[in-house]
């Protein structure tokens, strides 16, 4: 059959722009998808909200399930926003407003707490002590979640999608549906650096020692920042899909980067060269193409990444 040379153009980049290496590994954790997922800093375990499962701890070399994390007994929690301390000690859970702090050492629960409004995002800090929560009130909030209260309220001048803050607490990065970035001192509560971007802001992230920072909006401008001056070092493009995971390896030296288009990139901060592409595989190509990416992490190995089917991939990379 005949067609058109643009229409074989046309094919040829949308191949090119959704393609990408295969994993070296992958490992399932949850058959009809995640709600929400979340990789340890190192890449060692991974915390799942099940569509129709619930909350479950996993650890993933070997593969096994350490616990089972629900809000309340014998029912099946929709875990909408996740999050592990950096040291790994802790683990927090959040559906709507309710949020459950667990020590990953036993299974056991802490506390539970009710934040201030419902929950879109959340981070915690090295020793899960603090939780930065991004919420529908149009803010963020630092949140005491081992003894309970706000200590901070940033606010956005819309609901806040996607927050990261350092381990150290020192500083933190927050995007909102009103297409704005904000980065934060978190000691004092004032506000550093803003930048208004063309949509609403996907995904964030900050550098573990808060001189970069990561931001994409929606089908638009994804910039890296240096925050010293806060002038953009690189904008990033994938062509197709939308950015919705980010991480800094721990000395700047590299980002990795998840997709909706079941990519993963891996670049270099300082220019935003792109060193390597990833695509996640699927478990049934006959129903869909792609996986999008809910969480990305660097690994002593190489690179890991957990995708919207509830399966974790490992990537080699020197």
């Amino acid at each position: 059959m005949f067609k058109p040379t643009w229409f074989l153009i046309a094919l040829s980049f949308l191949s090119a722009c959704t393609s990408g290496i295969d994993p070296d590994e992958k490992w399932d954790t949850a058959k009809q998808g995640v709600f929400s997922a979340a990789l340890q800093a190192n890449g060692d375990h991974a915390l799942i909200g099940s569509i129709h499962h619930g909350g479950s701890y996993w650890q993933l070399q070997p593969l096994e399930r350490l616990y089972n994390w629900n809000h309340e007994a014998e029912q099946q929690s929709n875990i909408i926003a996740s999050a592990i301390s950096d040291n790994g000690k802790y683990a927090a859970t959040a559906e709507l407003r309710r949020i459950v702090l667990w020590n990953t050492q036993d299974g056991e629960a802490f506390w539970m707490w009710q934040a201030p409004a419902d929950i879109e995002d959340m981070d915690l800090d090295n020793d899960g002590r603090l939780a930065l929560l991004g919420l529908r009130s149009y803010e963020a909030a630092l949140f005491d979640i081992q003894n309970g209260g706000v200590q901070r309220r940033l606010s956005h001048e819309g609901i806040v999608q996607t927050v990261d803050m350092t381990p150290d607490r020192r500083f933190a990065i927050t995007g909102g549906d009103d297409s704005l970035v904000r980065v934060w001192d978190l000691t004092s509560g004032n506000m550093l650096h803003e930048w208004r971007l063309l949509n609403q802001i996907k995904v964030v992230s900050i550098s573990d020692d808060g001189r970069l920072a990561f931001a994409s909006s929606h089908r638009d401008e994804s910039h890296i920042w240096d925050l010293s001056n806060g002038k953009s070092l690189a904008k990033l493009d994938i062509g197709a899909g939308v950015f919705l995971a980010a991480r800094f390896a721990s000395d700047n030296g590299l980002l990795v980067t998840g997709a909706s288009s079941g990519q993963v990139h891996l670049w270099q901060p300082e220019d935003g060269s792109l060193l390597q592409t990833w695509k996640l595989t699927v478990n049934n190509p006959w129903v869909t193409k792609n996986t999008q990416v809910e969480d990305v992490s660097f690994h002593s190995k190489g690179i890991r990444a957990i995708g919207a089917n509830g399966s974790v991939y490992h990537m080699n990379y020197p």
